[in-house]
């Protein structure tokens, strides 16, 4: 059964459907979502939300093509991701103004900061290229199939990897010194 033929059958009322389409793709969507996010709890909400959305835009899907219906699947999530994370820098922005320094730390707050698995490397990474990452490296997506998700030629795709990997080469020194500085601590 082609993917608009179990479309059409969600919008008739199949949900059971939508839950196959879940399970199928949950996976890649989360690891997408926790490579974008770095945190776990974000990254499982994050997939929650890209999948919500899916659902309530199935009608303005036009296509019978797993390929292509997966390719808009990573498309809401880059969107929902690079969103959360413009909300998160400025909320960073905005919080040291209006932080009172006598508060104490939630339990929450507490736990996150001992228990962050932090990948300090993906800082230096905007969303654009933290996306790029993902798709390529982690999603082992071809750059025809990752042009189509971020809206770019292959030759643009192409063009971006390789500026992103002279980017983390530039930059594996800094990281490895690093670890071997969080090692030499423990």
């Amino acid at each position: 059964m082609g993917i608009q033929n179990r479309i059409d059958q969600i919008l008739q009322g199949r949900v059971e459907l939508f839950e196959q389409i879940v399970q199928e793709h949950q996976r890649s969507i989360s690891t997408f979502c926790y490579f974008m996010l770095g945190d776990r709890q974000e990254a499982e909400d994050a997939t929650q939300e890209v999948f919500f959305k899916a659902y309530r835009n199935l009608g303005n899907y036009r296509h019978d093509s797993e390929a292509l219906f997966k390719s808009w699947l990573y498309k809401i999530a880059s969107n929902y991701c690079s969103s959360l994370l413009r909300r998160k820098k400025m909320w960073q922005l905005l919080m040291p103004l209006i932080r009172n320094e006598e508060s104490e730390k939630s339990a929450e707050q507490i736990f996150s900061e001992e228990f962050n698995p932090h990948l300090p490397w993906l800082e230096i990474l905007n969303p654009g290229e933290k996306e790029m990452l993902a798709l390529r490296v982690i999603e082992d997506k071809p750059f025809d199939e990752i042009s189509e998700i971020l809206g770019i030629s292959p030759a643009a795709g192409r063009k971006r990897f390789e500026r992103l990997k002279n980017k983390l080469n530039k930059n594996r020194t800094q990281w490895e010194a690093w670890k071997y500085e969080q090692r030499t601590e423990s």
